[in-house]
């Protein structure tokens, strides 16, 4: 019998199969775990360079917060400033096991793995290192709810405790963690629904905080008490059972009343009445010196820079002077509104104050500035946007022009009806505000009664590029067009309050222009210098030093009454001040705008008044620069210069003093007078003949435009009535006092 012996069928072509499969796997899963050890090194990378976002904080000089430029509003503080209360609150109803775990609690997620298949629905079980990896938003974990994330999660959270202590896990917990409304971490929280910094929160308080963290915007306190008091007693149970408290202390927690330590606003309303001001997210102080900060920030960083990068910008902002400024200001417009309230198409009058330092070593610091008397229904800053007329304000820069050609406080300048007929053929008689002509008149005097014609005279003589280089020079970013011709005299052109103050603080020091400082310094989120003013601060000297001074000497006889001789210049309340003050009062057509320009050694301040729509303020001398406005000046600057030395101005070399009599000019006399050297004052002037130009009375009422005013409201000068049922209140000692106001 033949046997057919068959070739043996091995297994190791199985073997080689099953083998190749393994190691396909084994690789797989080897280069999976490689790629989580490295994308969780990445993350660790990432996570030692992470800051939580913080915006940009912008302080006063004097140290008051004024605003934080935010879209988070969160506000850092070191573990070390968190009392152990509050954080041992959030440990206890957050993570329990905080400081045994390595990071994550494998019961924890078994338990809501479990739950997931049972129900669809994937729950909490994250410890808070876990809560750190999903919540910064850089490190790229996310809050996808699924198993591929909740492992991806506890790999990186077992490697961030092998990098990081627990406490530095804790500290960013508690800085990153959002607690409702707009607060993110712990400080924010308890300044937002408790107006206080977490160190002075109360064990009650730091559990109603640690109560947020689940659904924060059902339990936050200001709006949903009842449930907020629910969290607060359920943490403070696990506090106690956790042995963080003792049962006297959770029972005292539970007596405290709540709803008596929330920051509602009707309280913080009540305890800003009372003086009291309580630390507000998004209420801005001095918001128009604010805004200012903003657009110079935007200007030098980008948009994330400035909202996320955690700047601290330091101003030259002096809070409690500002706030003076803003409560002075309002007093004095609500005063003005008051008999109008009630008058067809009535709207509140709008008015601006700034302030500069003139003081050595803060040379253009700006101080002060009102912008408007409410930001939230009025962000239009007329301080920095508004352009107006400056009317009379502007003579000193053409007389500084004459003076700057070789003219002196005693040239005598004919105050005699001015014509000139204009190319269309009208005729154009521009008259004094009182309506007189008084021949002529030194130059000191025709400044201390704002004489128009001799102002326009004045333009008339040096010529309008002459004139106006000295205008544009000491203004901000002003321009003198050739269409403005000699109404520049009038202050026809247009400026800002911020401008024509830094052009007033040109006297103040010796023709000296220092450009504004808003800024002192601004610091990086790690406390590095960025920004230094001293190294870009602008000053140009833009006059002789001695026309300056010589001019700025005249300004001082502006507010410089003399009594016995019944001289009232148009300035003279700012002598209320009792120190060396000069300044100059200004008010255009229809009193449209009044104005009031004053400086001291220390502070330069302008204010300004009118109307946003460009109506008349009112007929008269009382709707002038110095009814309206000087008396806001003289209210600000008493504060102001409250404490300082007096100091007079420093006289620069090249001037000399010689005694004249104040209304001729002439030499002799009780005051003292400022006159290049070089110049003096004459010992007399010949008699003089008044020159009475054959002019009709209708062509002196011609206007520029050529358009005749109806000759049934022609009024007499200085009496031209007030508005209709309207009757200002004129101090007595004033009812007999001939000052021309304007």
């Amino acid at each position: 019998m033949e046997y057919t012996i068959l070739p043996r069928r091995g297994c190791a072509w199985l073997f080689f199969g099953m083998m190749l499969i393994i190691g396909s796997l084994w690789g797989s899963i080897l280069g999976v775990f490689v790629w989580i050890l490295d994308d969780a090194q990445n993350v660790i990378s990432a996570l030692e360079t992470f800051r939580p976002k913080t915006g940009t904080k912008i302080y006063a000089d004097t140290g008051e917060l004024l605003y934080t430029f935010t879209i988070e509003d969160r506000q850092l503080v070191p573990l070390s400033q968190i009392p152990l209360h509050v954080q041992k609150a959030f440990i206890a109803t957050e993570d329990a096991l905080f400081y045994t775990h390595k990071g994550v609690r494998p019961d924890a997620i078994i338990n809501a793995f479990i739950y997931g298949l049972r129900t669809g629905r994937f729950r909490g079980g994250s410890t808070i290192t876990q809560q750190v990896v999903r919540n910064v938003e850089t490190l790229g974990i996310g809050q996808e709810r699924s198993l591929k994330r909740k492992i991806r999660e506890a790999i990186v959270a077992l490697q961030v405790e092998r990098e990081f202590t627990k406490d530095e896990i804790l500290e960013l917990y508690l800085n990153q963690v959002f607690l409702g409304i707009n607060a993110y971490g712990v400080e924010s929280a308890a300044r937002q629904y408790f107006g206080k910094s977490v160190q002075d929160l109360t064990l009650g308080e730091g559990a109603t905080l640690a109560g947020l963290t689940r659904a924060p915007n059902v339990n936050e306190p200001i709006n949903h008490l009842k449930n907020a008091i629910e969290r607060r007693n359920i943490v403070l149970g696990q506090m106690r059972e956790e042995g963080f408290i003792t049962e006297q202390e959770y029972q005292e927690s539970l007596r405290e009343d709540l709803s008596s330590l929330v920051m509602t606003p009707e309280r913080r309303e009540q305890l800003k009445k009372e003086g009291i001001d309580i630390y507000e997210t998004y209420r801005i102080k001095a918001p128009y010196f604010v805004e200012e900060i903003r657009k110079i920030l935007l200007s030098k960083y980008s948009v994330s820079e400035v909202f996320e990068g955690g700047l601290s910008v330091y101003t030259t902002l002096d809070y409690p002077l500002q706030k003076h400024a803003e409560i002075t200001l309002e007093e004095h417009l609500s005063k003005f509104d008051k008999p109008r309230v009630e008058t067809k198409n009535f709207i509140p009058v709008s008015g601006a104050l700034v302030c500069l330092d003139n003081r050595p070593g803060y040379e253009g610091f700006v101080r002060v500035l009102v912008g408007g008397r409410d930001w939230e229904s009025e962000k239009y800053n007329t301080a920095t946007q508004a352009k107006r007329q400056p009317g009379s304000s502007v003579k000193p820069f053409v007389w500084m022009s004459a003076i700057a050609s070789g003219m002196t406080p005693s040239t005598l300048v004919d105050d005699s009806p001015f014509v000139r007929v204009m190319p269309n053929g009208h005729v154009w008689a521009p008259k004094n505000f009182d309506g007189d002509f008084r021949g002529p008149i030194p130059l000191r005097q025709a400044i201390e009664k704002s004489v128009n014609i001799v102002s326009i005279r004045l333009v008339d003589m040096l010529g309008l590029p002459f004139v106006r280089t000295f205008f544009e020079r000491c203004e901000l970013n002003t321009i003198v067009s050739n269409s403005v011709g000699l109404t520049l005299g009038l202050g026809t052109v247009e400026v800002t309050t911020l401008s024509h103050t830094v052009a007033y603080s040109v006297f103040a020091h010796n023709g000296m222009k220092y450009y504004p400082v808003f800024i002192k310094e601004i610091r990086d989120a790690e406390g590095l210098l960025l920004y230094n003013y001293h190294l870009y601060q602008k000053k140009e000297q833009v006059v002789d030093p001695r026309v300056s001074y010589v001019t700025m000497h005249m300004l001082k006889g502006v507010c410089i009454p003399d009594p016995s001789l019944g001289y009232y210049p148009t300035g003279h309340r700012a002598s209320a001040l009792k120190r060396p003050v000069a300044g100059k009062t200004g008010t255009t057509n229809d009193s449209r705008d009044a104005w009031f320009c004053g400086f001291t050694t220390d502070f330069t301040t302008v204010v300004w008044v009118g109307y946003k729509d460009n109506r008349s303020l009112g007929r008269g001398v009382n709707y002038t620069g110095g009814r309206l406005a000087c008396p806001i000046w003289v209210d600000f600057m008493m504060v102001a210069e409250k404490k300082l030395p007096v100091r007079d101005f420093v006289v620069p070399s090249g001037v000399q003093f010689f005694k004249i009599n104040r209304i001729t000019g002439t030499l002799g006399g009780d005051y003292t007078e400022a006159y290049i050297e070089g110049t003096a004052p004459p010992a007399f002037y010949p008699v003089q003949r008044k020159v009475e130009e054959n002019i009709s009375e209708e062509a002196l009422l011609e206007p520029i435009d050529g358009k005749k005013p109806p000759s049934s409201t022609t009024e007499e000068p200085g009496t031209s009535p007030l508005e209709p049922g309207i009757t200002p209140l004129i101090p007595p000692e004033e009812q007999s006092n001939p000052d021309p106001g304007f």
